[in-house]
């Protein structure tokens, strides 16, 4: 079994920024190669099942937990918004169904569903460029079983490349975030903390927990940084780890891929 997982809006709005023309000309171009990209997975990846995850309409956990979650991001144009509905039709036609419950982000559906997969021995294709997914190459045999494919980049999103990128492997990644925050989603982590003391810390350290545990091997400085902000850097390590055991209420065959016939 091979399941195919699309990150939805990930797909759609990087083709929709990159598409000519404004307005309705422009989402209908994009749902004409939003169509394009996912015929070309299906045929690259040959899944056995496939589905598109989307954000929920209400308000996620962090949302809850953290009021100031993902303030200040650029919303979606309306007309995009409002296309939603023809992009999951279009997408039906070509077989892939698509999911979305009230309360859950779609990144935490996909990562529900590939963990679900991957502890049935199936292998899992994930489609986004959403770094938040890098987490998920802790997970057993995901070397082998688990793609993160980058559909823009044409390449595929492995532990090396992670390091290149953030220089942590994956297995250090949350701690890593817990630190210098995520900006991408509003999330701050320790005051005053970078990208370069991050790395630092988590050298001599090894973990986040370890950090805290060894304050006192630290400058008196970095020590009160560190200190004065444990409780939001363990927040901040909450969100962004991608809940793996959500309640889906659906099935493995809800999923199955049969393309339509030409």
């Amino acid at each position: 079994m091979h399941l195919l997982l699309i990150d939805g809006l990930n797909l759609i709005r990087r083709i929709h920024a990159a598409v000519p023309g404004e307005g309705h000309e422009a989402v209908s171009a994009a749902v004409d190669s939003s169509v394009h990209s996912l015929n070309r997975l299906f045929k690259q990846f040959q899944p056995s099942h496939a589905v598109c995850c989307f954000d929920g309409p209400e308000l996620s956990w962090r949302h809850l937990e953290y009021p100031q979650y993902k303030a200040g991001r650029k919303p979606m144009p309306q007309e995009l918004r409002d296309a939603m509905p023809g992009f999951r039709e279009q997408f039906s036609h070509i077989g892939l169904a698509s999911l979305a419950l009230a309360t859950v982000e779609a990144d935490d559906l996909a990562a529900t569903l590939a963990v679900k997969m991957l502890s049935i021995g199936g292998r899992v294709t994930l489609v986004s460029t959403d770094k938040g997914f890098a987490q998920l190459l802790i997970q057993p045999d995901a070397d082998q079983r688990l793609c993160l494919w980058d559909a823009f980049g044409r390449r595929q999103i492995d532990s090396e490349s992670v390091h290149a990128r953030f220089g942590v492997y994956p297995d250090r990644i949350l701690d890593y975030w817990a630190l210098t925050g995520d900006s991408t989603n509003n999330i701050k982590g320790v005051e005053g903390v970078g990208p370069k003391t991050a790395l630092r810390l988590l050298s001599e350290c090894d973990s986040l927990n370890g950090i805290y545990q060894h304050l006192g091997r630290l400058s008196d400085k970095l020590a009160s940084k560190l200190k004065d902000n444990q409780e939001q850097a363990m927040l901040c390590r909450r969100l962004v780890t991608l809940a793996t055991d959500m309640k889906l209420g659906c099935k493995l065959s809800d999923f199955r891929f049969v393309p339509p016939v030409a």
